[in-house]
């Protein structure tokens, strides 16, 4: 999951945040939450509950560093500069296989039309026995083009794979060297200009491609009440942006740098979740779709340890931890 368009913005920022009245509320010598945003506009929600008190008003103080380079960010986690980020769920549990011992404890949003296959055929069906595009062989790309493919009852078998960078892969449909491809804006939208199709889209195998918020495990257990408040404050911000979306739209555009249309794109081609979405489906280690974090990971885990991406199947009833979702759940529900 990629947000090309903030290439726009050159520099890496960091907007630290605190407030006096937390004084009272922390130890002396306890520090701030380090947490990573990357250029995905949902992630901006963290400006909301930033700007608008939310941190400060549940007591939790946190240091929020906007990284331009979605790798940069993840090395950043990885080698503890940040105590928790925003992160591509499939991204999460190669970390955690890696020995970056993780904790996913809410599900920001989910791709719908932020990815898209495009191509020079009508039918997603027409590409059976030709090449299809996608960044990098055993990524979340591929695995995006193998479940839209099963979607419609084609095999990894019934196509050949080319692996090509995302921004290529319009170039690539026009001059023939692939039927289709996997793009994200705003390659998507070049590729309609070139008179591609969109074959299908996020929305068509919705969970495929989410978007996640995760804690270093130490953090999780040793600053449990903390990480409850940041997400009940992120709950929060999302409840003021349904009911101020232009107001709010202003804010995430004066923090980010993004102009106010790109990050009316950017949530438009995505499905931005809420804590009751998170309860029934995301945390929901019962339901077998894909929109469920537990089916979801567990496919993804059996993908990747199939192919020798990570060494051993993931325990996803280890890393998806749904404590804070169920005990904000309790507490909606007795208000």
């Amino acid at each position: 999951m990629k947000l090309c368009f903030a290439i726009i913005l050159g520099i890496v920022i960091t907007i630290p945040f605190s407030n006096s009245n937390l004084a009272g509320a922390q130890m002396p010598d306890e520090k701030p939450i380090n947490m990573a945003l990357t250029l995905w506009v949902p992630n901006f929600i963290a400006y909301i509950a930033q700007e608008k008190g939310y941190f400060d008003k549940n007591n939790v103080d946190v240091n929020i560093t906007l990284v331009q380079d979605y790798a940069n960010a993840v090395k950043g986690y990885a080698n503890g500069e940040y105590d928790g980020m925003f992160i591509v769920y499939s991204d999460a549990l190669i970390q955690d296989s890696e020995g970056v011992d993780t904790k996913v404890v809410y599900n920001i949003d989910t791709s719908y039309y932020a990815d898209a296959i495009i191509g020079n055929v009508e039918n997603l069906t027409e590409v059976k026995g030709k090449k299809v595009g996608v960044e990098g062989i055993n990524s979340f790309s591929h695995i995006f083009m193998l479940r839209s493919l099963e979607n419609i009852g084609l095999s990894e078998s019934d196509v050949e794979f080319e692996n090509i960078l995302g921004k290529d892969i319009p170039d690539a449909v026009v001059s023939g060297q692939i039927v289709a491809g996997h793009v994200y804006e705003p390659f998507i939208t070049e590729g309609i200009k070139k008179n591609l199709n969109v074959l299908s889209t996020g929305a068509d195998v919705p969970g495929t491609i989410t978007n996640v918020l995760v804690f270093h495990s130490e953090i999780v257990e040793q600053r449990f009440q903390e990480v409850m408040n940041i997400i009940k404050s992120l709950i929060e911000a999302k409840e003021d942006f349904d009911r101020n979306a232009a107001e709010d739209i202003e804010i995430m555009s004066a923090k980010s740098g993004l102009n106010k249309t790109l990050i009316e794109e950017g949530l438009n081609n995505v499905k931005f979740l809420d804590l009751d979405y998170n309860s029934q489906f995301s945390m929901n280690n019962k339901l077998n779709e894909t929109i469920s974090l537990y089916d979801s990971g567990n496919s993804i885990g059996k993908f990747y340890a199939e192919r020798g991406v990570i060494s051993e199947y993931p325990d996803i009833e280890n890393i998806v931890d749904p404590r804070f979702v169920k005990d904000l759940m309790a507490e909606k529900n007795l208000q």
